[in-house]
């Protein structure tokens, strides 16, 4: 009986030790907690994940002295043999020898060890600590061989990124977007807080695998999915203060008059203020329009999100809500964005992705791209001396003096251009396992979009828009879909030394849009707005079509042998309906060699990893319109879409148009338009040294670009169209480099930098027998700024060369050119006594920079947090067509507003500024209004602080409270508003600038929770 009793008193015990609940807290070397760590008993299914804590709990089962295996991804795994001793720590360590990240390469994923292209990573954790709107800005001065420049200050813009320089004349050259899996996805849809990583793909073997819209670069978007255990609720709510960070040195309304008085004096004119109104201007300042026609918003950004799951579903859900108020009056963006995430393990050979996406964006008055007539340029060019509004409170709209155009307050206050969209996406991914190794993909993505934009400019607010005396009104629809297919097999095998990943691919995609807009001119009353057209005293009503498809088959091997020589061959063969040479093959082949597995190497103290690479690949690009290879008849004066009244009709299909139109019966086109392409050469190497301590990367391409897809204008009589055709090639070559380092890594503190700088030199190599082509503008006022010029690079300035003034000494020479002392001074080419466009106008700068870098930095304190971001480009120029208008004399600006103009020459005081003279020219085209474009940013600054948990409870995972700062100081040359911003739209553009608002400075508070 005691017997029994004691058996009994065993087996409870055992059983109680069996059943026990243990928890622990995993971090990182210097005690970061690990969130989303793997905590599996060996031997078992048991398994647990830490939260944001990096506290785990998991329950023993039937194990007597349980191993607990702890894994996380680029980390070596730790077995532990438990003790029996609750709330233990384990510091896990950086997998250097490894590389153990798992990146997404394009139709499927691969151990970043073994890489052989050109590929950047940027995590979730470096987004999150930047208050970026959108998702462009997560990768300025995070990658090296990415150009990122924010053109513009408007709310809601979008941003250039350039990857390894300009590939296209003037097609399209942003990158290639890939959003889990739809190719060219929308990234305006995209809440940066959803996204899990970010890839760019740099060179052509990584690129290869898009074939015909590889060749300016991908970049591969995978957003976040739940992790397995309880609900996880995060917010990550923010304010932003913004400010325009630098205004024009402008006159004040007392400077003003003076200047204008001797101006006038100089041109033999009376003058235009009594000597009683200029003492009246000295108590009276008049109006600063710049400060008037401003505004310093709050922006805000709220974001939730639910995520979690089981071993068999995980999801995702999140929304988030912008308002960006704009830096100039009556100017905003919203959006609200919707996701959901969700992937179901249907069997053990079956898995299921669906995301769902909705964003609705909308916005007012952000077409201002930059231009002469924008309020915004209007606000630096207009007269001080004149108020805003009369003593009827009525607008002022027009002044005698500086600006001929309107009131540029009573434009932006007036004026009415709204936008708003709807857009959605689905996809979904079906991953079904054959047999061991072979599974099958099919990526769908079906797309919808629907937007309208509708415009209001009442009387005497539409100067230059139509009739300033009639104003219009004005809307217009567009919607489109699309639909991507995508299916693919993987095979993955291993035997002996040998690893072979087999990818054969079949995709097609198709997409439509259309368009309807109507317009009323001289409406019989303006109070309804743009809701009632029909009031219009003359209307009239345009439409459009358009569909474009693609189909592509693609076939890649991944081999690897002994673990460390790499071999990845990609062929991809695509077909476009735009293009008059439908097919086209684009092949790519890279090389890999991890050195530091190799004996001589092994056990290297010094070097951790080491691995060279070589690849050369070819890619394509097809950015032209849907029906640029085929004849087309196209409605209104050159093809604006617009009926001309009065204008002489045509017959169409035998019969003549019941109303009256113009049409050119056939317009140019190309007899055989097909791919663009990019050949390119990548060699590079990846370091880690010092276990971690420091790591290098470095890349040396050159790509090669043929077949340019080039604007062509035909001659008159063939209707002075443009349109698209191959001819000519240009190349990029470039180096680039990342270096990271720890500098000090402890239990409390650690120290991370990181310094990339990339550099990239571009040149024309053919036109196909033309050249120097004059092309291009800047807004509305000037033409002919820009040149193509075999030899010489993209972004090339055209103009002529100033020389300053002709002094007093100079007079007999000047003379010789129809000058006096004080006029102009420009170089003649010829030396023909005479400066005229056809002879004397040359080169004169770049738009493009030489290099770009970035300096980062994150340190750590306990719960404090310091992050720093420095962003610089250098070896730029930039046109500025803003500074010439404030110096009068030019187009619309009869006289000068800036103080700049104080220093004007005199026979006592010969300075560089000219004269107003009859005889001087003022040209707008030439190298006065070029300048030196370099700067160096404070990107971003920000602290913050964790709460311990111990303060916050168990309900509450973290809580994080920050402040930072944006565009805190620029460092720069440039006289201008900002050396950023530019009216690029494509590579001829680059470095030209005209009224582009600035980019702000900004103070951003935030908090992250998680529950």
């Amino acid at each position: 009986m005691l017997l029994l009793l004691l058996l009994t008193v065993a087996c409870l015990l055992r059983s109680s030790a069996q059943n026990q609940s243990v928890s622990g807290k995993i971090t990182d070397e210097s005690g970061k907690p690990l969130a989303g760590a793997t905590v599996t008993i060996k031997g078992t299914n048991l398994s647990a994940t830490t939260g944001d804590n990096g506290v785990f709990q998991i329950n023993t089962g039937n194990s007597i002295k349980p191993v607990f295996t702890i894994s996380f991804v680029g980390y070596e795994s730790f077995d532990y043999t438990y003790k029996g001793n609750n709330n233990f720590t384990i510091a896990l360590h950086q997998d250097t020898r490894t590389l153990g990240d798992v990146i997404v390469i394009g139709y499927g994923v691969q151990r970043k060890r073994d890489v052989t292209g050109a590929t950047s990573t940027v995590k979730a954790d470096q987004i999150v600590q930047r208050p970026v709107v959108r998702v462009e800005e997560a990768l300025q001065g995070t990658v090296s061989g990415v150009t990122v420049q924010s053109v513009n200050g408007m709310p809601g813009q979008g941003l250039a990124v350039r990857i390894r320089g300009t590939a296209s004349i003037n097609n399209n050259n942003d990158p290639l977007y890939v959003i889990d899996g739809q190719i060219g996805g929308d990234i305006s849809t995209i809440s940066p807080n959803d996204i899990e990583s970010m890839e760019v793909l740099k060179d052509a073997s990584a690129t290869a695998i898009y074939g015909s819209r590889g060749s300016t670069g991908v970049v591969i978007i995978t957003t976040k999915l739940g992790r397995e255990g309880k609900t996880h609720i995060d917010i990550n709510p923010w304010i932003k203060k913004e400010m325009i960070a630098k205004e024009l040195p402008i006159m004040n309304a007392y400077q003003f008059a003076q200047a204008t008085n001797a101006q006038y004096a100089t041109t033999g004119q009376p003058a235009a203020f009594s000597a009683a109104q200029i003492e009246g201007f000295k108590t009276n300042p008049g109006t600063n329009w710049q400060k008037a026609v401003q505004d310093k918003p709050w922006v805000q950004n709220y974001q939730v999100s639910v995520s979690g799951g089981s071993n068999d579903v995980r999801y995702m859900v999140s929304y988030l809500h912008v308002d960006q108020p704009g830096l100039i009056i009556n100017q905003w963006y919203r959006s609200d964005i919707a996701r959901a995430n969700l992937m179901v393990k249907a069997s053990d050979r079956l898995s299921l992705q669906f995301n769902l996406t909705g964003a609705l964006p909308r916005n007012r008055n952000t077409q201002y791209q930059g231009d002469e007539t924008d309020p915004f340029a209007q606000a630096y060019a207009w007269d001080p001396t004149s108020p805003i509004r009369d003593a009827n409170g009525n607008f002022i709209l027009e002044s005698q003096y500086a600006a001929l155009s309107l009131n540029p307050i009573a434009q932006e206050t007036n004026g009415l251009n709204d936008n708003s969209s709807t857009n959605l996406a689905g996809t979904g991914i079906l991953t079904y396992r054959i047999i061991k190794g072979l599974t099958f993909t099919s990526n769908n993505t079906y797309a919808n979009s629907s937007s309208i934009n509708r415009q209001f400019y009442g009387p005497g607010t539409a100067t230059y828009f139509s009739n300033p005396s009639n104003g219009y009104a004005l809307q217009n629809s567009s919607a489109g879909h699309s639909f991507q297919n995508s299916n693919y097999f993987t095979y993955k095998g291993s035997w002996g030394d040998h690893d072979l990943t087999v990818t054969a691919l079949y995709e097609q995609s198709s997409g439509t849009s259309y368009n309807n807009q109507s317009k009323g001119t001289n409406l019989s009353t303006y109070g309804l707005g743009y809701w009632n057209l029909g009031l219009g005293l003359s209307q009239n009503v345009s439409s459009g079509y358009s569909s474009s498809a693609l189909q592509s088959y693609m076939g890649r091997v991944e081999y690897k042998f002994k673990d460390r020589y790499l071999l990845n061959a990609t062929i991809r063969d695509d077909g476009s309906s735009v293009l008059t040479q439908k097919y086209s093959t684009f092949p790519s082949a890279a090389l890999g060699w991890i050195v530091s597995k190799e004996d001589f190497l092994a056990n290297s103290r010094v070097v951790s990893f080491l691995k060279l690479r070589g690849s050369y690949g070819v890619t394509g690009n097809q950015t032209v319109g849907a029906y640029s290879s085929i004849p087309q008849i196209n409605v209104g004066s050159n093809g604006s879409g617009y009926a001309i009244e009065n204008a002489t009709g045509y017959p169409f299909n035998g019969n003549l148009s019941p109303v009256t139109l113009y049409t050119n019966l056939e317009t140019p086109r190309s007899q055989s338009l097909k791919w663009e392409r990019d050949k390119q050469t990548d060699i590079g190497i990846d370091a880690v040294f010092l276990n971690g301590a420091i790591t290098f990367t470095g890349d040396y391409y050159y790509r090669k670009v043929t077949d340019l897809l080039y604007n062509l204008t035909a001659p008159y009589y063939l209707g002075g169209q443009n349109y698209q055709v191959n001819l000519g090639s240009l190349y990029n070559k470039g180096f680039e480099f990342n270096v990271g380092a720890t500098p000090v890594s402890t239990h409390n503190f650690k120290w991370t930098t990181t310094g990339i700088i990339s550099f990239n030199s571009n040149k024309l190599l053919s036109l196909n027998g033309l050249d120097n082509v004059i092309t291009n503008n800047i807004g509305s006022a000037q033409t002919g700024v820009s040149i193509l010029k075999v030899g010489m690079p993209l972004g090339e300035f055209y103009g002529y060369k100033f020389l300053g003034t002709w002094k007093s000494s100079e007079a007999s020479q000047a003379a010789q050119y129809g000058n006096k002392p004080g006029d102009s001074r420009y170089l003649d080419v010829l030396g023909t006594h005479s400066i005229n466009a056809t002879d004397d106008r040359i080169p004169i700068g770049n738009g493009a920079p030489k290099y770009t870098f970035s300096w980062a930095n994150d340190l750590s304190l306990g719960n404090w947090s310091l992050t720093m971001l420095f962003y610089g480009s250098h070896g730029s120029q930039i046109f500025s067509g803003t500074l010439p208008y404030t110096y009068g004399g030019l187009g619309d600006a009869r006289n000068a507003t800036n103080v700049g103009i104080l220093n004007v020459w005199t026979a006592n005081h010969q300075t560089d500024v000219p004269t107003f003279s009859s005889t001087s020219q003022n040209y707008i085209n030439s190298s006065r209004w070029v300048f030196n474009g370099s700067y160096i940013k404070a990107k971003n600054v920000a602290l913050s602080y964790k709460f311990p948990q111990r303060w916050i409870g168990p309900h509450v995972k973290n809580l994080e409270l920050y402040v930072s700062g944006q565009n805190l100081f620029t460092i720069t040359k440039y006289p201008g508003y900002d050396p950023e911003v530019t009216n690029m739209s494509n590579g001829i553009t680059q470095g030209l600038e005209t009224g582009v608002i600035p980019n702000p400075r900004s103070y951003t508070f935030g908090l992250r929770a998680g529950f």
